[in-house]
């Protein structure tokens, strides 16, 4: 559950019990899901919306509940959701009269069997079900599992900071009459005006709130920054936005409304707004960074750290000039809010101004793990290419959350599903059998034990086919939900602004949106692949361990085996730049990508890619996959993403960038690479970094997320927590404070080699 960052959470379940009562009476009332999704938001906002705080100068602050609805699983959890396990600890430790229990009780009750997630993971269908029959990852040694979610929310920002919210309504409205003329169904464009009704009023509510505290504000300065705000949201109730104040106001509440947690190109949308204000004396540029500065803060207070993307930079921009000119604004901002959100990328090409450049690498180098950098003149042609779209699509790409890439306000690419690579070659070695449970897995997928194969590519194959038995099952389980979601829940703030929903006339689960594309996450790759060569080298070309010895030797994590493990150790490891397994890891990638990506036209959605974006799910999913032929012990953490594991690359940073460069990035949604320098390699070297940082890109590195920090700071942080608050690292696909993390995850991340 997030930890909301508000002054003063909520005490008790009141709003809980509240909510639950709304939707008891709105299913019984209404047989429309998009009527009752309008009486269930009323109930929600602005009750979970807490006050200005002091540091504020945009409003909105949210506390999700332990029960209500969100959109994304990190905004309190996806549809109609509830904590179960919190409410229950509340129940038997928190004070409340009978009464309070009793309603605590009934919320409890009621939404056992009726949450989202459950539905969905009820009704899968029995096809998929031998394959996919839990999502339990945490707790059990899973092949593959369903990921049961929404991810990654871009409404069009740009639209609705350009026409405000009575523009979108008069938008809607003129569908509405149409519909009405063509005696087609109007419900959803009613309901969407209603919502529309519903957030001006919040925006009102939140402007007599701050009227309030400007009266009582012994401060000028801080009673002339309330003042400004009350306006902002005054003005926006009721007219598009003017002013970089009341363009990001309006965006920030409609977030929250959504509720999302991408925030899209925020140099588009608020590019101009900005230069406006500065050019013409309504802003010093100090005022302006205070405003980009408090969204920062804002969004961050969400802590949704898995996801909270915001990108700036790079083809596509309709207003490249204003947009570059906020560039170093929202780069400051970046550098001066310390916090872990927003994600803070970049799109940067050939055309991208050197101080850009600069201040970003300065960001950087001072020890945020941002910017990421994301290189255009690689990856729009490739995105091109991999969701077989035209150039002005593709140069509105945007990754999501850890990394996984769809097309702003236009396509969804939600990964619901998770494929454990390194798993499925335990289980391929052993035929299909999993030995910490004793279970049989694979259906009746024809495998072939390693110990049967005479030959390395007899049992290479027969790895394959256990992939794609599992590849085909995410494929459908993917299309599934999609088209299970569209029954249960219409999103109006996000249909409202996603292309194709209003001209349709559909949610945007219900065939409103253009494009529906899924991304398949694959963990263990890397250690897949230096597992793989360890068997073509020692067991099949050196016969310098056999099949039986090898098996015999993961049986028993190695132990009285060390004499197999060093042989399999010293065999060829990825991120070397030795194209012994480099070939080997280009391949597999190569295989998983085009099997994946060949399952959308079969099961019917527009595109459907893989995704090696990895976060603290390295070491995770790596607890239940036994010891490996790569040499890596049983439970251990796998390589992170695209990465070496751990202490194997030993030929230095330029060997490891080779080997980086090596898989296309055509055939898949997102494929993210970290890279960890000490203060002392980065200051000492600073020019010559840079130089390599540049021909990297400059070959066809496509991404790059670049942590500054010592192995010792790592290391005196894990003995002594407390002087380390405000230690920043890259973990994969999110960053997180150091000493928030589980001790195993820290352990991972020191282990990384450190150039």
């Amino acid at each position: 559950m997030n930890q909301y960052k508000v002054k003063h959470p909520r005490g008790d379940l009141s709003f809980e019990i509240a909510f639950t009562k709304a939707h008891r009476d709105a299913v019984r009332q209404y047989d429309r899901i998009e009527q009752i999704e309008v009486a269930c938001r009323r109930a929600q906002y602005p009750a979970i919306l807490h006050p200005v705080q002091e540091e504020d100068v945009l409003a909105g602050r949210v506390e999700m509940g332990y029960v209500g609805f969100g959109m994304e699983h990190q905004t309190g959890g996806f549809g109609f959701y509830c904590n179960e396990k919190k409410l229950v600890e509340l129940l038997e430790t928190q004070a409340g009269d009978a009464k309070y229990r009793e309603d605590v009780h009934d919320l409890i009750t009621y939404w056992k069997g009726r949450t989202s997630n459950h539905i969905l993971l009820y009704n899968t269908p029995p096809e998929i079900k031998p394959a996919l029959f839990s999502d339990n990852w945490r707790e059990l040694p899973l092949p593959a599992s369903p990921i049961v979610r929404i991810s990654g929310t871009y409404v069009n920002y740009d639209k609705l900071c350009r026409i405000g919210l009575n523009g979108l309504a008069e938008e809607i409205r003129g569908h509405l009459q149409a519909a009405q003329q063509e005696g087609r169904d109007t419900v959803l464009y009613q309901c969407m005006l209603d919502e529309l009704e519903h957030i001006s009023e919040v925006c009102l509510w939140y402007a007599r709130q701050v009227e309030e505290q400007a009266r009582q504000e012994g401060d000028p300065v801080r009673r002339k920054k309330l003042q400004r705000m009350c306006d902002a949201l005054n003005a926006i109730a009721s007219r598009a936005p003017q002013s970089l104040q009341e363009a990001a106001q309006l965006a920030w509440i409609y977030t929250i409304m959504t509720p999302a947690t991408e925030f899209g190109r925020l140099d588009v949308y608020l590019g101009d707004f900005y230069c406006h204000d500065v050019d013409n004396g309504i802003l010093t540029e100090e005022e302006a960074l205070e405003i980009i500065q408090s969204l920062f803060r804002l969004m961050d207070s969400l802590d949704c750290d898995t996801t909270g993307r915001l990108f700036v930079g790079g083809y596509g921009r309709r207003n490249p000039e204003n947009a570059d000119r906020f560039c170093l604004t929202a780069i400051e901002a970046c550098r001066t809010v310390r916090e872990i959100l927003p994600q803070f990328s970049i799109r940067f090409n050939r055309q991208t101004p050197k101080e850009v450049w600069d201040a970003c690498l300065n960001c950087i180098e001072e020890g945020r793990t941002y910017p990421i950098l994301y290189n255009d003149d690689v990856l729009v042609g490739d995105m091109q290419k991999a969701f077989g779209v035209d150039r002005a699509l593709a140069e509105q790409y945007m990754p999501l959350g850890c990394g996984e890439i769809e097309f702003d306000h236009y396509s969804y690419g939600t990964p619901s599903g998770s494929l454990n690579c390194l798993k499925i070659l335990e289980l391929a070695i052993r035929g299909g059998y999993e030995p910490m449970t004793g279970w049989t897995l694979g259906g009746d997928t024809p495998l072939t034990k390693l110990v049967d194969c005479a030959s390395f590519e007899e049992f290479y194959d027969s790895y394959k086919r256990l992939l794609t038995y599992y590849i085909r099952a995410q494929a459908k389980y993917q299309k599934y939900q999609y088209e299970k979601i569209g029954t249960m829940h219409p999103f109006l703030e996000a249909s409202m602004l996603y292309d194709g929903c209003l001209e349709r006339g559909r949610a945007v689960f219900d065939g409103g949106c253009y494009h529906y594309g899924g991304t398949l996450e694959n963990y263990g790759n890397v250690n897949a692949a230096n597992s793989l060569a360890a068997i073509k080298k020692a067991v099949f070309e050196d016969h310098s361990v056999t099949a039986q010895e090898l098996v015999e030797a993961m049986d028993a994590n190695f132990y009285g085996y060390e004499r197999v493990r060093k042989r399999l150790m010293d065999c060829p490891k990825y991120g070397n730049d030795d194209d012994y397994v480099d070939a080997i890891f280009v391949d597999l990638h190569l295989f998983i990508s085009q099997t994946i990506r060949a399952q959308a036209p079969l099961v019917g959605l527009d595109s459907y890619l893989g995704v090696t974006i990895n976060n603290a799910q390295n070491t995770t999913l790596g607890r239940w996959v036994g010891a490996t032929p790569d040499g890596r012990k049983a439970g251990m953490p796998m390589a992170n993403a695209n990465n070496p594991a751990p202490g194997t690359d030993q030929n230095g940073l330029p060997a490891m960038l080779n080997s980086l460069l090596k898989p296309p990035h055509d055939v898949h949604a997102g494929m993210v690479q970290n890279l960890r320098l000490s203060r002392e390699t980065f200051s000492e070297n600073r020019e010559k970094i840079h130089g390599l940082i540049q021909s990297y890109f400059d070959r066809g590195g496509a991404q790059l997320m670049i942590s500054v920090v010592g192995r010792e700071d790592l290391k005196r942080a894990m003995e002594h927590p407390e002087d380390y608050k405000d230690l920043i690292v890259r973990i994969g696909g999110l960053s997180q404070r150091f000493v928030a993390l589980n001790k195993d995850v820290q352990q991972e991340i020191y282990d990384r080699t450190t150039y």
